[in-house]
């Protein structure tokens, strides 16, 4: 402001005061001047300056009279009193003015220095801040201000219109952190706020120092201050970034030169190019690669090592020709896969990096020193980026070692190849080879010296090369076949070459062992082609032990046949004798009837056998009784055990004793082994059945007098088709199977069978243990439980067999039991007497000409009325998948021949009562 217009400002304010003066003269009196003048005087000397307020204080003596006339009127009376009321009113508004002149000039050099801080702060960047939070004002340096895009202003700006320049975000979070400081009490606290840029350019980093000034609990003020720090972050950020760079080159050092120590540690080019293939790994921060190297004379790559893959992935690789590495092989220069799901390089390795969750692959090809390219390192990463230069530079390193030694392994294996040629191919031969040098002692040949043995050798003789190389013949523990059974001819072979078989035997193993050895002389002492022919000489004793036993079996099976034939056919000629009475007729036919149940019987024993060897054999369990199982076997051995003259001594528990059983097939063990102990035990002797339980098993022991058994020999006893030689004359026929197959049976039902005899002459044991099964009652059979038919339904069968005599016979039977029976003897006849006579009951044999039985059974099934007729199988054969597939072919039974007509009766009554589909026996 003006010199003039302070003067007049000052005027106008005089103005006022005598408007003032004159308007409360009534009221004021002599008072007047000190009322208005001197306030006004020390206003005008404060607000404008110290002449202001002299004219101001003179202006108040004009006006209000002194020192004219008149005066009296205000003191009383003129005169001295009069001066004193002038000295006195100049007094004070000197005074009042002198001080309004001090405090102008005070508030100017506060103004002052507040704007030389103000320049300061504006220099230094730093933003000012005074946070009213009663009043919900602010008062903000320019620089916050700006930076805060709100109004520039030295006054106090309502928060309302100073936010709102500031971005919404950054308000949100300054208000969240401020009211948290509060919350917590806090009195000083800083942060970094991040301003972004109005221009999309770099954002601001400001850091943030507040003041919380409380008044009691309650926070009243908030002053601070920011600073912008963004060129200090960037500044410390590059010299963090060169810190970091300049660490991470001295730790890359550190790390190639442990690379090298450990390189010069081992030979070994694999191991070699995994340390490599491990550190480039660590330098990219990668956990998957590999190392392939290229094929002699281009015939591909081979993985060579490898980390992060298994072996199913690295299969999937060779298939894929190794898949980057060949193009980097291809192209000789750096292949980079930024992002695996955007290649389309590498279309046929989609699937492999897609399984194995890979997104970059960087590949460095190795590059020897003549230029040529020798595979490939590689690097997988697991999300898509480009190599960092350190990353390259730090590949290219790798590279250049892997290429270094994987050329020097080259030219070192080239070396050896050259220069062990005859050894690497009897090394890699798989004939058994040796060299052998004489130890000589007085000119004598006292031992030998291996000085070389092949793998195939080591292999045949069981012992590792170390330990057989540079060591001695006959004093090696180790390999004790070269000891003396071979040494006399590897001293023959030092003069000439001589070829030999000998045995020795293998403490080792427990057996004997074969070897054939070819012997010739070399200068340094003698070559030993050498095999192991043990499995020949065994596989040659066990087909002459087979043919043996199979000549002795036919030989058996066929007296086994001839003998019921003999009877046979003898009764078949008395049968037919016109002279032959009507009593050797029903005789002649009882023997052929036992004779055909014996050879049924023998049929069934062979079947028996093939079904528990190839676990085909069922059986039909239910709670048994012990003591009715062992009464059934002795009643089918009591004729042979009398005929013998021999004494039954039986011993069984009185208490009941109840097994989960087979009990015919039960039966047939126990009745099986009375059999074999009449049979081999000289007439008269003495035979010992004992039952009962042994802890929580049942045992049935049969004991006798008899021949015994070789105690080496009893093994061999429960073998197929074995006879026991030493019994002589004593046997009474079969065909060695009768142990075997009650063998197979009681393991079928969770027991065991054993034998033991003191030797040749001192009789034999047989015992059976069997775990005990649920105590309850056996089962009533159907005989006891369904009431006897009074009379049988007669039927309509249709027998279909291109066997004539067989089928007539069958025919006459079933006629003779009062059934009508329709003929067929190929299958296209079968199906057109089944259209045209509808029978209820089919027996159909399965091999027939024109149609097989499988082919007219699904040809009635499928006819109108077929689903009712009863389907029966009756064939040769009896395999449980010839079974199978009479089944599948839509027969209801399945019956082997010879069929008993008995049987067959019985069967289809039973059907035609209930059918149940199911193969017979």
């Amino acid at each position: 402001m003006s010199h003039v217009q302070r003067y007049a400002v000052a005027l106008l304010i005089a103005l006022v005061a005598g408007a003032l003066h004159w308007l409360l003269w009534p009221w004021v009196g002599a008072l007047r001047p000190f009322v208005f003048y001197l306030p006004a005087a020390a206003v005008a000397a404060a607000a404008l300056g110290p002449g202001p307020g002299v004219l101001l204080l003179l202006a108040g003596a004009i006006g209000t009279g002194f020192p004219f006339e008149g005066a009296h009127r205000w003191w009383g009376s003129p005169g001295g009193a009069d001066l004193m009321r002038l000295g006195l009113y100049l007094l004070l508004g000197g005074l009042l003015v002198a001080m309004g002149a001090s405090l102008r000039q005070s508030r100017a050099r506060a103004a002052s220095a507040e704007d030389r801080l103000m320049l300061a702060i504006e220099g230094t960047g730093i933003g000012v801040f005074d946070i009213d939070l009663v009043a919900q004002t602010i008062r903000a340096s320019p620089v916050l201000a700006r930076l805060a895009g709100a109004p520039v202003t030295p006054d106090p700006v309502p928060l309302s219109t100073w936010a709102r320049g500031v971005r919404p975000e950054l308000l949100a979070e300054s208000r969240d952190h401020v009211r948290q400081a509060i919350q917590r009490g806090t009195t000083y606290y800083e942060r970094e706020v991040v301003l972004p840029s109005a221009t999309g350019g770099v954002a601001q980093l400001l850091l943030l120092r507040v003041h919380v000034v409380w008044r009691g609990q309650r926070a009243e003020r908030l002053r601070g201050a920011c600073v912008d720090v963004t060129e200090s972050k960037r500044i410390n950020a590059q010299l963090e970034a060169a810190r970091e760079q300049l660490s991470r080159q001295v730790d890359d050092l550190n790390h190639l030169h442990e690379l090298s120590t450990q390189l010069l540690d081992t030979s070994h080019i694999g191991q070699q190019l995994h340390m490599i293939l491990a550190t480039l790994l660590h330098f990219h921060g990668a956990t998957r690669g590999m190392v392939s190297l290229c094929e002699p004379q281009g015939q591909g790559l081979r993985v060579e090592a490898s980390a992060g893959f298994d072996d199913a992935a690295l299969a999937m690789l060779e298939g894929l020709s190794t898949g980057a590495c060949a193009e980097v092989c291809r192209q000789r220069t750096r292949v980079v896969v930024e992002d695996t799901h955007d290649d389309e390089t590498f279309k046929a390795c989609h699937d492999f990096f897609e399984t194995q969750a890979i997104r970059a692959v960087h590949g460095t090809p190795l590059i020897d020193s003549q230029g040529e390219v020798l595979g490939a390192i590689t690097v997988c990463l697991d999300e898509p980026r480009a190599p960092t230069e350190r990353e390259q530079r730090m590949a290219d390193i790798c590279a250049r070692k892997a290429a270094v030694f994987t050329e020097r392994a080259r030219t070192r294996d080239e070396l050896v190849a050259t220069q062990g040629r005859f050894e690497a191919v009897l090394a890699a031969s798989g004939a058994p080879f040796g060299i052998l040098r004489p130890v000589r002692q007085g000119g004598q040949i006292v031992d030998f010296l291996w000085i070389y043995l092949n793998r195939a050798g080591a292999d045949a003789l069981g012992c590792p090369i170390d330990q057989l190389v540079g060591h001695r013949v006959l004093s090696n523990p180790s390999c004790p076949w070269m000891g003396h059974p071979a040494f006399s001819y590897c001293v023959t072979a030092v003069e000439s070459a001589c070829t030999c078989e000998f045995d020795t035997i293998d403490d080792e193993r427990e057996h004997t062992r074969w070897f054939h050895c070819i012997v010739s002389p070399i200068p340094d002492g003698v070559g030993v082609w050498f095999t192991d022919i043990s499995e020949r000489m065994r596989n040659e004793q066990l087909l002459r032990e087979s043919d043996r036993r199979k000549d002795e079996f036919l030989a058996t099976l066929a007296h086994e046949l001839r003998n019921p034939l003999a009877p046979i056919r003898q009764a078949t000629l008395l049968a037919m004798s016109a002279r032959a009475t009507d009593e050797q007729k029903r005789w002649s036919f009882e023997v052929i009837d036992r004779q055909v149940s014996h050879m049924a019987l023998l049929l069934d024993d062979l079947l028996d056998v093939s079904r528990i060897t190839r676990g085909a054999l069922s059986l039909r369990r239910s709670p048994t009784d012990l003591g009715s199982v062992l009464a059934s076997a002795m009643e089918t051995a009591r004729p042979l055990i009398e005929a013998k003259g021999h004494q039954l001594l039986v011993a069984i528990d009185e208490r009941p004793v109840v097994l989960d059983a087979d009990p015919l097939r039960l039966a047939q063990v126990a009745a099986n082994l009375l059999t074999n102990a009449a049979k081999y035990t000289d007439p008269g002797g003495t035979i010992h059945l004992r039952a009962g339980v042994r802890g929580d098993s049942a045992f049935i022991e049969v004991q006798d007098d008899g021949i015994g058994i070789p105690p080496d020999a009893i093994p061999e006893a429960f073998r197929m088709f074995t006879q026991l030689h030493h019994a002589g004359e004593r046997t009474r026929g079969g065909l060695g199977i009768g142990l075997a197959m009650s063998k197979g049976l009681v393991e079928l039902h969770g027991g065991t069978l054993t034998a033991s005899s003191e030797g040749v002459g001192m009789g034999s044991t047989f015992t059976i243990l069997l775990p005990l099964g649920q105590a309850a009652a056996p089962a009533a059979t159907d005989g006891e439980d369904a009431p006897a038919s009074t009379e049988r339904r007669k039927l309509r069968v249709l027998i279909a067999d291109d066997n004539r005599d067989a089928s007539d016979t069958l025919a006459a039977l079933l006629q003779a039991d009062g059934h009508t029976v329709y003929m067929a003897y190929d299958g296209n006849e079968a199906v057109a007497v089944w259209h045209a006579e509808h029978p209820e009951v089919c027996l159909l044999d399965i091999g027939m000409p024109g149609r097989t039985g499988h082919q007219v059974a699904r040809e009635i099934r499928r006819s109108p009325g077929g689903e009712a007729t009863l389907l029966v199988a009756v064939t040769g054969w009896s395999q449980l998948h010839d079974r199978e597939l009479a089944l599948e072919a839509g027969f209801d039974l399945h019956l082997t021949k010879p069929v008993s007509p008995l049987q067959l009766s019985h069967l289809i009554e039973r059907h035609v009562k209930g059918p149940t589909a199911t193969a017979g026996p």
